[in-house]
């Protein structure tokens, strides 16, 4: 990955027929574009997916968000292999930390 591509700020486009919204988001996520994201997410479709092919970076409070929209049935497509490999850790510790309460 090209240093410049690391520093693009994200960007969103989005489709809705009214039962499906498809959503891509391009370009590095930070925590500061969750609200952004969440208002994005937080439509009346019935089903929700979000292209993650043009992602770049993200850190741990988006994983951690993303991780909460596919257990809540938003579906993640495209999603970079270092995102999932995330996502899966993020979960195993949560389930770690609950088993241990």
């Amino acid at each position: 990955m090209r240093p410049q591509e690391a520093q693009t700020p994200l960007k969103i486009e989005r489709q809705s027929d009214g039962k499906t919204t498809i959503i891509w988001l391009i370009g590095r996520i930070r925590s500061e574009d969750l609200e952004e994201l969440k208002a994005q997410t937080n439509d009346s479709s019935e089903r929700m997916i979000l292209d993650l092919n043009e992602v770049t970076l993200v850190d741990a409070d988006v994983v951690r968000f993303l991780s909460t929209s596919e257990e809540e049935g938003i579906t993640l497509i495209r999603c970079p292999p270092y995102v999932r490999e995330w996502i899966q850790r993020e979960r195993a510790e949560g389930e770690t930390q609950s088993g241990e309460e």
